[in-house]
């Protein structure tokens, strides 16, 4: 009995240790992402990774080269910064990066029910994963979303989160930022948008390559919809 015992004690303390290796790995790999927050939270990025692949398929495929120019939060139309907040993330002011039960609801559908859910992501954890990493659906990638999202949040201002999310988010094929966007779908610039422009432009945000052909289905109706309609009960940091 006592030589049982001993065998379970050694298993036990053998996964603790792997489980503390494990976890030593994975936070020594995202010091490069902790160093990059340092470094953007005062510095504009230049590109994305799923820019730079994007702009591969496009440059491949034959198209026009990407479209992205920078715009700071103050050039930003207040009508544009509402209808994102609005459409992605109405308690963006509220939460510290993570909307655990948006996490656990999604979880529940995916595993539980096996239905293909959303992820739950917040602003800031699309932010992250705008600006850092894959748009692959993996567990491990949703973790390193989760932490890298804790730490943005605990570095930056939820302003500067907007800021960039408004300019690396995508609208179209190839088209990122709010800036490009206003451009391409309104020829003006993303100061000038209209209340109308800038639910249009948030709306489509659930799938730019779909929509930029102005299609309307019954989702995005509702959509507008619920975005119009919430656009002034949400909180969104001031543009000075």
């Amino acid at each position: 009995m006592g030589l049982v015992q001993n065998k379970k004690s050694t298993f036990v303390i053998m996964l603790k240790k792997i489980f503390v290796w494990l976890l030593a790995i994975f936070l020594l790999f995202q010091l490069q992402y902790i160093l990059r927050i340092v470094w953007f939270s005062t510095f504009e990025p230049s590109s994305t990774p799923y820019m730079r692949v994007e702009e591969e398929r496009l440059n491949k495929d034959g198209f026009a080269k990407l479209q992205y120019q920078w715009v700071d939060y103050s050039k930003i139309s207040p009508y544009m910064i509402k209808a994102v907040v609005a459409g992605e993330d109405a308690e963006f002011i509220e939460h510290s990066g993570v909307d655990w039960n948006a996490i656990l609801k999604a979880l529940n559908s995916n595993l539980i029910k096996d239905k293909r859910a959303p992820g739950g992501s917040t602003l800031t954890q699309q932010t992250v994963k705008n600006l850092f990493l894959s748009h692959d659906r993996s567990y491990l990638r949703k973790a390193e979303e989760i932490f890298l999202a804790k730490v943005v949040e605990l570095l930056w201002s939820k302003k500067r989160i907007l800021e960039v999310y408004l300019n690396i988010a995508e609208f179209g094929n190839g088209i990122f930022g709010v800036q490009a966007a206003a451009r391409h779908y309104f020829k003006t610039n993303a100061s000038a948008l209209t209340r109308q422009q800038s639910v249009w432009l948030a709306s489509i945000l659930i799938n730019p390559k779909k929509y930029q052909n102005r299609q309307i289905t019954r989702h995005l109706k509702q959509r507008i919809t619920r975005i119009s309609h919430d656009l002034n009960l949400v909180t969104v940091p001031e543009r000075n």
